[in-house]
């Protein structure tokens, strides 16, 4: 069987989607890659070889592959219900960069309406509505989600920076800055976002609490407490970060 790129990042994705998988999706056969697929083979009763047969990879896309278990899950809790789906969807792409990974994140952005070449222009809305339309795909979006700014009236507002909200950040009257909160530090009153155009990739990073014009979540997911993130070597981020 021939171990392309593009069926390397599908099962990358979809190990992804698993837990077991936490690196950026690239399509290199890497080491967290082999992992991954040891570890999935293992709990699925399938032998711990480092490749995906045909066997794995039909048990892998099936809807009985088991999700790796998380300390204190339920036994068939997945693994990504400590995040909002549109989270999940945006961690899988942590990593991506605008100019080393151009044509993986271009691919992922072109699920919706695509701005174009996010080397040369900005992309955090592109990946913001991205998320949103490949896991709640009958939620209304921005008209010009390109526009950061304009996701200040998506679906419903939310009082605090709750993990999972849309944090809305204004700059100026024109520029502005969109990602997913992931955590908030209420003694430093900064707020972690996880996000596109954030020091030219997809990363987390901490902005000014007074900096954001809103928090939103979506009119078709109930609004629910998630945990924080754990993210080390988080940067404090600004106009500059963003552009």
């Amino acid at each position: 069987m021939s171990f392309t790129k593009e069926l390397i990042s599908t099962v990358q994705a979809r190990l992804a989607d698993l837990g077991y998988y936490t690196a950026p999706i690239n399509g290199d056969p890497d080491p967290q890659t082999t992992t991954a697929l040891a570890q999935f083979k293992a709990r699925n009763d399938l032998r711990a070889r480092p490749y995906p047969g045909p066997i794995t990879l039909k048990t892998l896309f099936s809807d009985q592959a088991i999700a790796k278990s998380r300390p204190g899950a339920q036994p068939h809790e997945s693994a990504f219900e400590s995040m909002p789906p549109w989270l999940a969807e945006m961690n899988r792409r942590m990593g991506l960069h605008e100019k080393r990974d151009n044509k993986a994140l271009s691919s992922w952005l072109k699920a919706g309406k695509f701005l174009g070449n996010p080397a040369k222009l900005p992309w955090c809305g592109d990946a913001v509505e991205t998320c949103i339309i490949k896991t709640l795909p009958g939620e209304e979006v921005p008209g010009n989600p390109f526009w950061a700014q304009a996701w200040k009236t998506f679906g419903q507002a939310v009082n605090d920076p709750i993990v999972g909200a849309i944090g809305v950040i204004r700059w100026s009257a024109k520029v502005g800055h969109v990602g997913i909160v992931v955590g908030y530090d209420r003694r430093r009153q900064r707020v972690y976002l996880m996000g596109g155009n954030q020091q030219n990739a997809v990363t987390i990073s901490s902005f000014p609490l007074h900096k954001f014009i809103a928090f939103r979540w979506p009119e078709t997911f109930p609004v629910k407490r998630y945990p924080a993130m754990k993210a080390t070597g988080v940067e404090s981020a600004d106009y500059g970060a963003t552009r």
